[in-house]
């Protein structure tokens, strides 16, 4: 078995020198179920309704999730850590209106006004930091997230879903980035400044992460992805 090549790809090793193995078996059949979720997107020739693509969404998430939590014990994260928080997060326009939809969910109320008030805050720093090569899309293309993650990143925000007691305020409903942001080296490499942290990927992350734009374009027309203030405040 150790000479089997999909073992030695699914090996890692840690900060505490642990070394473990995400199961071939559950690997397989994740990758099968994105595989299905591809061929449906294919079936409909590129073209789902909102609801499906929706649905289809939050299937991923589940898979993701599963794989994510089967080696969790091996991370180096833990609640209220936070520090994947702080960075700027694109989304597709799919998981834009799940995220949308959460905060129209929310009851009037303190948390979602101070959720309204940091999303426009971090509008207006996202745009201040660069100057968008594309004026009517502002921060759609990845040359300009590119250019301007790091700058945001230096700025010190929090997500603005993120509560006082630095626990996710939308778990349930955090896209993609946020579902694959586990940290296989020492917790203060993902301190600013230090690091960078070592993260833990394997083709289950990768091959979600292309479905997820298809389904922005199948579902909404749209294949784009922007940080998440943009959605929530420009669209």
């Amino acid at each position: 078995m150790a000479d089997d090549p999909l073992v030695r790809d699914l090996t890692f090793s840690n900060v505490r020198g642990e070394t473990f193995t995400v199961s071939p078996s559950l690997y397989l059949a994740s990758l099968a179920e994105l595989g299905r979720i591809g061929d449906r997107i294919g079936e409909a020739g590129g073209s789902l309704s909102q609801g499906e693509a929706l649905l289809l969404l939050r299937e991923i998430y589940r898979i993701v999730d599963r794989v994510g939590e089967s080696v969790s014990s091996h991370m180096s994260c833990s609640a209220g850590c936070a520090a994947c928080c702080r960075m700027m997060v694109a989304v597709t326009r799919g998981e834009g209106e799940i995220l949308r939809a959460r905060v129209e969910r929310e009851p009037e109320g303190s948390r979602k006004d101070r959720w309204s008030a940091g999303l426009l805050s971090r509008t207006e720093t996202l745009l201040g930091l660069k100057g968008s090569a594309d004026p009517s899309r502002p921060l759609a293309t990845l040359p300009d997230m590119l250019a301007t993650c790091e700058a945001y990143e230096k700025k010190g925000f929090f997500c603005p879903f993120l509560g006082a007691d630095r626990l996710c305020e939308i778990y349930e409903d955090r896209p993609l980035m946020c579902r694959i942001c586990w940290t296989l080296t020492a917790p203060r490499d993902c301190d600013p400044g230090e690091g960078p942290p070592l993260k833990f990927r394997n083709g289950v992350f990768f091959r979600a992460f292309d479905l997820v734009i298809l389904l922005g374009k199948a579902g909404f027309g749209d294949d784009r992805h922007r940080p998440i203030p943009l959605w929530l405040t420009l669209e």
